[in-house]
């Protein structure tokens, strides 16, 4: 891991959206490493585990919704929002 290396999860159900993202991130994969989880609840694994940088949730999703993570990490996690 790069010293500066940011994490960035990005949290979305639509698995085509997720993969799309990431594809994006590769021409930067010497500054991001990038985590992604279909709901709230997967993300919340990935947090708890790793150390991440910045979230880009979606809002509707199953399981977790992205206005419930988004409350859950405020109230658990240093946010600057």
């Amino acid at each position: 891991v790069i010293e500066n290396m940011k994490t960035v999860l990005i949290v979305d159900d639509e698995e085509s959206l997720l993969l799309s993202i990431s594809a994006g991130f590769d021409r930067y994969s010497s500054h991001f490493a990038v985590r992604t989880a279909e709901n709230g609840k997967q993300a919340l694994e990935v947090l708890e585990s790793e150390d991440i940088d910045l979230v880009v949730t979606d809002l509707r999703m199953p399981e977790m919704d992205g206005f419930e993570l988004i409350a859950y990490l405020n109230h658990n996690f240093h946010l600057f929002l």
